[in-house]
């Protein structure tokens, strides 16, 4: 039996009771962290060595009877249990949409002969049961065949997920809200913009479980406020303050959430859901064609949501290369390329016309009588806040790209007007990259600089960050919002699926466990704010990560807490290069690790224990005077590392992590001197690693102890993939299924596709990164 069939077999023997409705109210303002929770050992260890025990245990105990309210707060032990009941649901929805089968028109029959490998009588497909493998050919047979049904899955809910964030798109636009204007930003004390982030406790949201939205726009609702600043902006930008202000409302999430994490509301909720969007309530009975206007000619298009279905009927099959076959040319494929039905048109609808059209959009708003600020230039880069321009003063640099576009110098307003008409007749494959190169051309002249501002020939930083910033809001994402939360969603599912396998939540020490790590979550902030002055990233392990995502779940507080305490609104970063997250891994462990004499990831892992080497001097350690070698040996001898095994502990969080898009085909023909050397510090990197390795071998052989293994994989939907560094990209992913870009790449300095515009370099900011300031 898999992993899978032994969670399903488990899930199984829960307790199905309904949640107690006897609930006292969470306190309104609670104490701060340190005041409700005291030093304390680790938490009982959650093993199967006393089955009659763990039977009478009422394994829903730790969040059948939170308090909770659905204002906002700093992260306690009930919000962080509800947040963990949440993910579990999603968790379960998602297993649900891949292994339905024929969902979407892909059946699991175009992956291969599976009846010749499954025995009869196996209760499904999803089940890996006690194939017995004959010759080596077999064997290969049947790993393609399974990595053909894991791609097909992975289908299924790569286009799920594309139908979620356009449903939340539709929800967003329904939701009351003043929009923002440039005469705001300009406005001292206004409440759409320089107060629009205060706490206002009478300006809540009437949030109940009659208008919440459903299950998969909830996640995608989860995901965007996972991006704290991309998040504020964009309610900025709708005037939404009051759903800003109130954050997930945690109570009513709870109440609709059953102890088996099925989702549950009212039909009236259902019927009032559908009034005010529109939308069916459940996202697969959506028809499976999507109406865009062409850019072009306006015509409306009925676009396929995908083309890889097939009809069940359809005698063949796929196997020979599903992954070519699931890239697909529909709206939520890999690859969008629909002809414009207009009769006189011509024109091809392809993802990055409609990148363009976003920005055409967007800059007709701002030379309208709406005067409506460009995306990026909302909010201070470096400290997160919104800042209006003092009186009798120049317009801020955060606002050069409204001035240049306002401008029309060079000829800029007249080039935008007319892209998606003329421009479209001269340039066919319009895309983000022809207005980037009209920005380069009007930049590169300091007397088309003087005449937009005024003054100076030469840009200041923040203005050229800011027209980065502002760029990276239509690199490969034509949504409403500041970042493609289709790929969002995407990466965060790896923190969830962790969060479903380490299973916290049925532990009879849950309440422990989160006390614990709210404690963890308090001390990385120390370091986080110590790491914005260094110019450093604090990576997060598992379970500071999730008090984190539960902070931020609450985006008035958490704005706050973060203003308050460092005087910015730290980010949570969406994309960070592989390499730099474990760099900064190490970095962070270390700190911690000298901080409080306790190791930072309580893992055996091969990866952990080789970080903890890192910090450990030959020297001192030859002396015997290595204070970290002591707390790493402390760890072992102390009996807490027997309950840390390297499949259930909480060891780096890296669901943000990716890697430059050149890497994913190993097309090096184009990159930059940059990359070459991110490459070799990569590989620098690595030998570093295999050299703790070595070490902690050597350290555990002197021991006595069996040195950690290397072999690692991950099940993906049933196939078992190498995975042999925790901090790289999800490798599992394949590149050209998914809606929008890839969701383990990232863009780069240089000529590429999503590269800054020339003369305002920052690669981290074409990916939206800029101006972070916080961990991963």
């Amino acid at each position: 039996m898999n992993r899978l069939s032994r969670r399903l077999s488990f899930f199984g023997r829960r307790d199905s009771s309904q949640a107690s409705s006897s609930r006292q109210p969470e306190p309104s303002i609670p104490p701060p962290i340190e005041e409700q929770i005291q030093e304390q050992a680790p938490p009982p260890s959650y093993t199967v060595e006393n089955q009659r025990v763990i039977d009478e245990i009422d394994l829903t105990a730790a969040f059948e009877n939170l308090r909770l309210d659905n204002g906002p707060h700093d992260p306690n032990s009930e919000r962080c249990l509800a947040h963990l009941k949440l993910l579990f649901t999603i968790q379960t929805m998602k297993e649900e949409v891949g292994y339905t089968d024929g969902l979407f028109g892909l059946w699991d029959s175009l992956a291969g002969p599976i009846d010749e490998l499954v025995p009869p009588g196996s209760p499904d497909t999803k089940k890996e049961k006690g194939v017995t493998v004959g010759d080596e050919l077999q064997k290969i047979l049947r790993d393609r065949i399974f990595s053909n049904l894991s791609l097909m899955r992975e289908k299924r809910w790569a286009l799920y997920v594309a139908r979620a964030v356009d449903r939340y798109e539709t929800w967003w636009k329904t939701l009351p809200g003043k929009p923002l204007t440039e005469f705001d930003m300009e406005t001292p004390g206004s409440t759409t913009y320089a107060d629009f982030p205060s706490d206002v406790p009478m300006l809540l949201f009437g949030w109940n479980e009659e208008n919440l939205p459903p299950l998969d726009v909830l996640m995608v609702w989860h995901t965007h406020m996972l991006n704290p600043r991309a998040y504020l902006e964009d309610c900025m930008l709708a005037g939404l303050r009051s759903l800003w202000l109130t954050g997930m409302p945690w109570s009513a999430v709870n109440q609709v959430i059953d102890n088996n994490f099925a989702y549950k509301v009212s039909d009236r909720a259902k019927a009032d859901w559908t009034k005010s969007t529109g939308l069916a309530w459940d996202n697969a009975d959506e028809p499976m064609v999507k109406t865009v206007n062409c850019p072009h000619c306006e015509v409306p298009n009925e676009i396929p949501w995908t083309t890889c279905g097939i009809s069940k009927d359809y005698r063949g099959r796929i196997d020979d290369d599903v992954a070519t076959n699931l890239v697909g040319h529909g709206y939520g494929d890999g690859e969008l390329h629909h002809p414009c039905v207009g009769a006189a048109c011509g024109i091809v609808i392809q993802r990055q016309l409609l990148c363009v059209a976003k920005f055409v959009k967007d800059f007709k708003s701002l030379l309208g009588p709406e005067s409506r600020p460009m995306p990026g230039t909302i909010l201070d880069p470096v400290t997160g806040k919104p800042q209006h321009r003092p009186l009798r003063s120049d317009p801020l640099p955060r606002t050069f790209p409204n001035q240049m576009l306002k401008s029309g110098v060079d000829e800029m307003r007249i080039c935008f007007m007319d892209l998606l008409t003329t421009g479209l007749d001269r340039i066919p494959d319009l895309s983000m990259k022809h207005v980037r190169t009209k920005i380069e051309m009007v930049l590169k002249s300091g007397r088309n600089i003087r005449e937009i501002t005024g003054r100076r020939a030469t840009l200041d930083t923040i203005a050229r960050i800011s027209i980065r910033k502002m760029m990276s809001r239509y690199w490969d994402n034509h949504s409403l919002f500041a970042l493609d939360l289709a790929g969002g969603v995407m990466r965060q599912g790896v923190f969830i699926e962790k969060m479903y396998k380490l299973d916290w939540l049925h532990s009879p020490s849950a309440r422990d466990t989160m006390k614990r790590l709210l404690v963890k979550y308090e001390r990385f902030m120390s370091i986080v704010v110590k790491g914005t002055w260094e110019k450093k990233i604090a990576v997060p392990t598992l379970d500071v990560d999730l008090a984190w995502h539960t902070h931020q779940l609450s985006p008035s507080a958490y704005y706050t807490w973060t203003v308050r305490n460092v005087n910015k609104f730290l980010d949570h970063d969406d994309k960070i290069d592989e390499g730099t997250l474990n760099k900064q891994f190490e970095w962070t462990s270390k700190q911690y690790q000298e901080r409080y004499n306790e190791v930072y990831s309580e893992c055996t892992c091969w990866y952990c224990e080789s970080i903890r080497s890192t910090h450990i001097s030959s020297i001192g350690s030859a002396l015997r005077l290595s204070n970290n070698e002591s707390i790493a040996e402390t760890f072992h001898t102390s009996g807490r590392a027997t309950q840390c095994s390297p499949t259930n502990s909480a060891h780096i969080s890296a669901h943000n992590a990716v890697t430059a898009h050149s890497n994913l085909n190993g097309d090096n023909t184009n990159t930059t001197v940059t990359q070459r050397v991110k490459a070799q510090l990569a590989a620098l990197q690595q030998k570093r690693l295999e050299n703790a390795y070595a070490k902690v071998c050597a350290r555990s052989a002197k021991q006595g102890r069996k040195p950690p293994e290397r072999e690692t994989y991950y099940d993906h939907w049933g196939f078992m993939v190498p995975y042999q560094y925790p901090y790289m990209y999800a490798v599992w992913w394949y590149p050209g299924m998914y809606y929008g870009y890839p969701p383990m790449a990232m863009t780069a300095c240089g000529n590429g596709w999503g590269d800054c515009a020339s003369g305002t370099c920052g690669g981290g900011v074409a990916s939206g990164g800029c101006g972070g300031c916080g961990g991963g």
